[in-house]
């Protein structure tokens, strides 16, 4: 591995960051590079064997790894708790986990009695769930970060110091999607490439509304990786997508249309480190800039109707989720 940290870096030593879905490909390749600034990794992931592999070959010292398994919602509040009860700060999130299933299967939900798609109760709900139990350690410490840059002669308010951040990894296959709440609901409806694209659209949605929720000591954006069948996104996909999955790989890898894990991870660690987007949030990322979204990611009414569902199908409290406290900034 190499790492894609070039220059400055907002993480540091002394710093936290926890990277979801880093045993392997995109996720690990996103560890080491932020283990590579000095920082604290978070490595998060269901095979602990391999966790500990990627904790070892980590640059640095100190770094963790915890299970979770995102198909199960008490497995991500274990998480959560986990890294509260373990780290006084939390300097950047990395939301990377993510699934891609073939065949239609649900996960028990308590909000709903015939359950949710599993592509997005992962991709979307459990990163929902996390980000929301963890963002007040993220607030705390983006109040930190701006206290030890004042402390260490900075001027007030310096942008230098950075706010916390919250990187979440989407695709460009949201543009494929229009959100749709009742098609991820119970045994019928789409799988495959529709479920998966309608999740990354719901990280999109996500990332907007939770930009605007959060306080200025905390940024929020999303990203589209590339495209790396090099990683093991698709292993619970069909036997054909799997065997198309790796023709792509071969072709691409021999006409340069495709990228490596490596390559992959640059748009999230870019996002999770530079300077250069201190004072972002509520974007989307290809390539490391700044683009438009789908048109149905910017639809204010699915934002809304997203994010009430996620509080009710998860059965939280709305004094449990991000700007419960205080007016959310004006949409845009």
């Amino acid at each position: 591995m190499t790492s894609a940290v070039d220059g400055d870096s907002m993480l540091g030593e002394g710093h936290v960051a926890l990277v979801t879905g880093s045993t392997s490909g995109i996720g690990a390749e996103t560890a080491h590079n932020l283990a590579a600034t000095g920082a604290t990794i978070v490595v998060h992931g269901r095979d602990r064997a391999a966790g500990e592999d990627v904790v070892a070959e980590l640059p640095g010292a100190d770094h963790a790894f915890y299970a979770a398994d995102y198909t199960d919602f008490e497995d991500v509040r274990g998480l959560a708790d986990a890294v509260l009860a373990d780290f006084d700060r939390l300097d950047c999130l990395v939301n990377n986990a993510g699934t891609w299933q073939g065949d239609r299967e649900t996960v028990a939900v308590p909000g709903i009695d015939d359950g949710v798609e599993l592509t997005f109760a992962v991709n979307h709900l459990a990163t929902f769930l996390l980000t929301n139990r963890l963002a007040d350690r993220l607030v705390a410490t983006g109040e930190r970060r701006a206290e030890e840059r004042r402390g260490a002669g900075g001027p007030d308010g310096d942008a230098e110091a950075g706010p916390a951040r919250v990187v979440t990894v989407s695709s460009d296959l949201h543009r494929r999607a229009e959100l749709d709440l009742d098609a991820v609901r119970g045994p019928d409806g789409p799988s495959g490439v529709g479920a998966y694209g309608h999740s990354k659209l719901a990280n999109v949605l996500f990332t907007c509304d939770l930009a605007r929720r959060l306080p200025a000591s905390v940024t929020a954006n999303c990203c589209h990786p590339g495209v790396s069948p090099s990683t093991g996104l698709s292993r619970n996909g069909s036997l054909v997508a799997g065997l198309g999955w790796k023709l792509l790989g071969a072709v691409g890898r021999l006409t340069g249309t495709v990228d490596t894990a490596a390559e992959s991870a640059e748009t999230q660690t870019y996002l999770a480190s530079s300077p250069a987007v201190t004072g972002t949030s509520g974007e989307y990322f290809d390539d490391c800039e700044a683009v438009s979204p789908a048109a149905a990611a910017t639809d204010r009414d699915a934002r809304r109707d997203l994010w009430r569902a996620s509080v009710e199908w998860l059965g939280l409290d709305e004094g449990d989720v991000v700007g419960a406290g205080g007016e959310p900034a004006p949409e845009a």
